[in-house]
């Protein structure tokens, strides 16, 4: 995912959380506008704390999708005392 579509997604979720809150409290566009500054700066503190949070989520995920894409890196087998036996005997 591009850094533009990661912003887009977040100013998204961002959207819907926002308008899910007003909905919720039953606020509309008349009462939006009777709102005193002090809650306005609440309201966006709100937000912005959301907009990181989304922002980190989608990091998280980002790094783990291109952790599991990684090829995985082969672990050497273990060895039965057989084995190393043999291999001693025949390197000496």
């Amino acid at each position: 995912m591009s850094k533009d579509n990661l912003n887009e997604i977040s100013a998204t979720l961002m959207q819907l959380f926002v308008s899910d809150v007003f909905n919720k409290n039953k606020i509309t566009e008349e009462t939006r506008k009777e709102l005193t500054d002090d809650q306005k700066a609440k309201i966006k503190a709100v937000v912005l704390d959301l907009q990181t949070k989304v922002d980190e989520f989608l990091a998280t995920q980002n790094q783990k999708k291109a952790e599991s894409e990684a090829p995985a890196v082969e672990t050497p087998k273990n060895t039965t005392l057989r084995d190393m036996l043999k291999n001693k005997k025949s390197s000496n």
